[in-house]
């Protein structure tokens, strides 16, 4: 018990990047504490944002279910989401943390039985997908006592429903992946499944961008809303009498106080805890030795004239600077974690904003405000609207603002070489920059094309979404040039985790609605567009840029890593 214990400790430190328990006498410097203050804040802003998204969702379909009678649907609904989304978020992250990395090769040589390393990995897994499903519970129970009142077995019910409702899929999850990475071996690296949780994270994030949006059409029409979650053919009547778990939560929830309430309880820790007890009874031999093995290196024997070839493509001099930038690029493609959260971002979010167009083009064109709204930007509003557009999608790749934080296990290398750190840190700007031209000219493009917007219009927003892509990048590599992240285990920690990454984004969207707000309160037209969000952030670009650089040698120099 104190080998599983010390385990699951030991995981939620490395997955969740926890800060470990100081010494007696320790004291937590006033940077450190205002970071973690920051973080927090930051965190209840994101979650609160998430979370009003669906508490009107959820507001809108509990009026549409009760205008039919069906109100009670409103929970069966909740626990199909909650389970939906655990199963595949807990699919993504069994599978991105199957293997963390070599520590767990030295623990299979310690005396710890196979059924105490699965069961804490298991149970770090599962909490993120109890908080996952408390979050989505919690605002249906939220909004049904409100509108309902009733009780407080209610709330005893719905509580222990969505810490039990995650614990059949995460441990479907592993039935699925412990077969396969035991027979398979090219899933046996790290970089492959990451890529591979990765992309179902995408397509999951289109299919519930495609029934979120189909849900946003149908708040208007309580009787098509209650047709499409409480009809007998909709996927919520079908998944909940298909799958008994959300079936015993729906009924216990629906009549707390009443003895059926009591059985379907029963039933339904009887059912989430029996697929759980019994991977961890079968699979827990089989997992610890899938662990084996994972990410070796095979080496390819060349000939002498393949090596001969290798070395004439591959290895040849250049310019040290066009050297670091491609460096830069094949470091951050090479990663899965970089790739997908940074560079593929640019390809993620039209693709997104897409399906949202296609679900709701008829509402949006059906609205009597939007031929106003037409007419405005036809007046030159477009092109702001497009090159601000262009800008976010030219910084929204957290390519700037965790440069130097994604190099801290490189630094001892990279100081070590006859290059400048003027040099090294105009290469990452350089990459940055690259990426942000793509994203202007995707975002610029697609709402060029969305507005329809000529060509003097289109070229005046490229250019002020270039430059303020140039000014927001430079400012984010400013900000991970004086604070960086240099401590981290997992690559996770250097990106997503990072807090540069939050205040760049968070920063970006706040200047770009502020420049919105500028450009329709002075009703600015393409030339002024031009001048004020083109010549002015590139005029202060190139007076800061000497600046940073600067700074830059200054700091990267004094850094110890």
């Amino acid at each position: 018990m104190r080998a599983f214990l010390s385990l699951a400790r030991l995981y939620l430190q490395s997955f969740y990047n926890l800060p470990a328990k100081k010494g007696p006498g320790a004291r937590r410097d006033p940077k450190s504490l205002l970071k973690t203050v920051g973080i927090a804040a930051l965190v209840v802003f994101a979650v609160g944002e998430f979370g009003f998204i669906f508490v009107m969702l959820n507001l809108g379909m509990y009026e549409g279910l009760a205008a039919a009678g069906m109100q009670g649907m409103l929970i069966l609904n909740a626990a199909v989401i909650a389970t939906m989304m655990t199963l595949v978020v807990g699919f993504m992250t069994a599978l991105s943390t199957y293997y963390v990395n070599d520590m767990e090769l030295q623990l299979l040589s310690m005396p710890i039985a196979p059924r105490a390393m699965f069961g804490a990995k298991f149970l770090s897994v599962y909490v993120s997908e109890a908080l996952f499903s408390l979050f989505f519970m919690g605002i249906a129970m939220a909004i049904f006592g409100v509108k309902e009142g009733p009780g407080p077995l209610f709330y005893l019910w719905g509580v222990a429903a969505a810490l039990l409702l995650p614990l059949p899929p995460l441990a479907a999850a592993y039935v699925v992946q412990v077969p396969l990475m035991s027979v398979a071996r090219f899933l046996k690296n790290k970089r492959v499944i990451v890529t591979l949780g990765g992309v179902l994270g995408l397509v999951f994030a289109l299919g519930f961008n495609v029934y979120y949006q189909r849900m946003m059409v149908k708040l208007g029409d309580p009787a098509a809303l209650a047709a499409m979650v409480g009809g007998a053919d909709s996927m919520v009547a079908r998944i909940g009498s298909a799958y008994p778990p959300a079936a015993f939560a729906w009924r216990a929830m629906s009549e707390p106080a009443s003895g059926r309430a009591v059985l379907s309880m029963l039933g339904l820790i009887g059912s989430c805890v029996a697929l759980p007890a019994l991977a961890l009874l079968l699979l827990s031999g089989a997992y610890v030795r899938s662990l084996v093995g994972f990410n070796e290196a095979h080496v390819k024997k060349l000939t002498r004239a393949g090596a001969d070839a290798f070395i004439a493509r591959r290895i040849r001099a250049g310019s040290p600077f066009a050297g670091l930038v491609a460096r830069e690029i094949n470091m951050m493609n090479r990663e899965p974690m970089y790739l997908l959260n940074g560079p593929f971002v640019v390809v993620l979010m039209p693709a997104i904003i897409g399906v949202m167009l296609a679900v709701q083009k008829d509402a949006f064109m059906s609205d009597p405000d939007m031929a106003g709204v037409l007419a405005m930007l036809g007046s030159g509003q477009g092109a702001a609207i497009a090159g601000l557009v262009g800008a976010f999608m030219g910084t929204s790749t957290s390519i700037a603002c965790t440069a130097l934080s994604r190099d801290a296990k490189a630094l001892p290398f990279i100081k070590s070489l006859p290059v400048s750190p003027r040099t090294y840190m105009l290469a990452k700007l350089c990459h940055a920059l690259v990426f942000a031209a793509f994203g202007v000219v995707v975002g610029v493009g697609l709402m060029a094309f969305a507005l329809r917007l000529g060509v003097v219009d289109a070229l005046a927003a490229a250019a002020a979404a270039l430059a303020l892509s140039i000014l927001l990048n430079l400012a984010a590599l400013w900000l991970d040039t004086a604070n960086p992240r240099l401590s981290w285990d997992n690559p996770i920690a250097a990106m997503k985790q990072n807090p540069n990454s939050v205040i760049a984004i968070l920063g970006c969207m706040g200047l770009l609605v502020g420049a919105g707000f500028l450009v329709f309160k002075f009703s600015m037209g393409t030339g002024e567009l031009a001048l004020w969000f083109g010549a002015l952030p590139f005029a202060a670009s190139a007076a800061l840029l000497g600046p940073y650089l600067r700074f830059a040698e200054r700091r990267v120099s004094a850094l110890e890593p």
